[in-house]
């Protein structure tokens, strides 16, 4: 274009020259010709310039919003949802399953039912868990347990160290003890919809843990070996004091290993407190701060677990757990002892099913209708996974350690139940 319009003005120009001026003409055109050619030679120089720099300034812009990005990002907690509900049938009412009693565990009409409490739809909970790395030192995590009936609480919340030297980590807030194998999982992470039977008699439905402090130390060996201590508020609802001024101690011992191509978990646990209860008046009601102690209740354990893995994601698992506590009350020492031993079979990364059999085998209390021994249940299961983050379950429980008035019930319940998980939710241990 540029090339065009210098000739248009030239030869213009040359029509209203006189002969004289030709040769001035044809220098200037020259000139002219020159420039040009020079001017071409830079557009091009730009031309092969632009995408280089147009480059760079892209990822520029690029990092800038990567920058920008990971800025927003560590200021906002991975956020996660688990629901919880089902179908539940039993041979039993309501009420009269809401009345029954353990016996040396749960008196009549005291049992908690947190999960799949009726005969019918059960919404069982929403489970909202956050957590976060907070600095270079510490995470966070916090989880709250929306009830199906509209009630909130917090279920765990607490900080960990991710820097200390030696294989050490700390641990404070409220939290779930390592005690055994499944007391730290929370319900969604279960194996069965429903709680082993010896955990649940000995520590609740909430398992062993509240507001206290946990060490844990990893051993520097090729051997996997961690041992760890914790320390809480007492608490009479998993068998320990009354007096929350009271402390509850919690060590345990813990290994892995392969054998072949299976892995072999083993851990041995010990959890000890006072033996308080608050004293009543003639009306059977609490008197403010007084208190009996009757010494120390100690709760021991031992679990052993076998994962063999096949091929198409298929592995088997048999997972087994004894507890025992001795618990003195007044001039005598209750000893109470159960395990459960589970059979799990993953066919394939879709279908699963199970086999468990509980039984507390030992429960002598000292009174004639609570020491009644082989309190057990038998459960089957089949899950089915369609994805990862859902998953449908189908349970049925033969149950033999329930009593209703004074005598023993057999319990049949059937249990569809769904499981979905939404969002970032942190592994469980292994």
């Amino acid at each position: 274009m540029v090339k065009k319009i210098v000739l248009s003005l030239v030869c213009t120009g040359a029509l209203f020259a006189g002969n004289t001026e030709v040769e001035q003409l044809k220098q200037q055109m020259a000139q002219l010709q020159k420039q040009l050619e020079q001017m071409q030679q830079h557009i091009a120089a730009l031309e092969a310039q632009t995408p280089k720099e147009t480059a760079v300034a892209e990822e520029s812009l690029e990092s800038m919003e990567k920058t920008s990005t990971a800025s927003v990002t560590t200021l906002l907690p991975d956020i996660a949802l688990i629901l919880n509900g089902g179908y539940t049938s039993r041979n039993v009412g309501n009420d009269t399953y809401a009345a029954a009693a353990i016996p040396g565990f749960v008196e009549a009409g005291n049992m908690e039912i947190p999960f799949n409490a009726k005969d019918g739809f059960n919404f069982n909970y929403a489970e909202v868990a956050m957590s976060s790395t907070v600095d270079p030192y510490l995470d966070a995590s916090a989880i709250f347990h929306i009830r199906g009936d509209g009630g909130i609480e917090i279920e765990e919340a607490y900080f960990v160290t991710r820097a200390l030297d030696y294989g050490l980590r700390f641990k404070a807030g409220k939290f779930k003890s390592a005690f055994g194998r499944v007391n730290e999982k929370h319900h969604h992470a279960w194996n069965f919809e429903d709680q082993e039977l010896i955990n649940n008699a000995l520590f609740g439905p909430d398992g062993l843990g509240g507001a206290g402090a946990q060490l844990q130390w990893v051993a520097p060996t090729s051997l996997y070996l961690m041992a760890g201590f914790e320390l809480f508020n007492g608490n009479p609802y998993q068998g320990f004091s009354a007096k929350e001024s009271a402390s509850t101690a919690v060590g345990y011992l813990k290994t892995s290993t392969d054998v072949a191509d299976a892995t072999l978990l083993a851990g041995l646990s010990y959890a000890q407190g006072k033996s308080e209860v608050q004293n009543l008046d003639g009306l059977g009601d609490p008197i403010p701060n007084s208190f009996t102690n009757y010494g120390q209740t100690r709760v021991y354990g031992a679990d052993l677990t076998l994962e063999y893995p096949f091929e198409n994601y298929g592995q088997l698992i048999w997972q087994n757990e004894w507890m025992q506590r001795d618990k003195d009350v007044e001039t005598l020492t209750q000893r109470q002892s159960g395990y459960y031993s589970e059979l799990l079979y993953k066919i394939d990364e879709n279908w699963a099913m199970g086999l468990r059999y509980d039984d507390i085998y030992q429960n002598r209390t000292g009174d004639s209708l609570t020491s009644i021994d082989h309190l057990h249940r038998t459960s089957v299961k089949l899950e089915y996974k369609p994805f990862e983050f859902s998953r449908f379950r189908l349970q049925y429980n033969q149950d033999h350690s329930k009593y209703i008035d004074d005598q023993a019930k057999t319990i049949h319940e059937v249990m569809l139940n769904y499981t979905l998980k939404l969002g970032a939710h942190g592994a469980h241990a292994f």
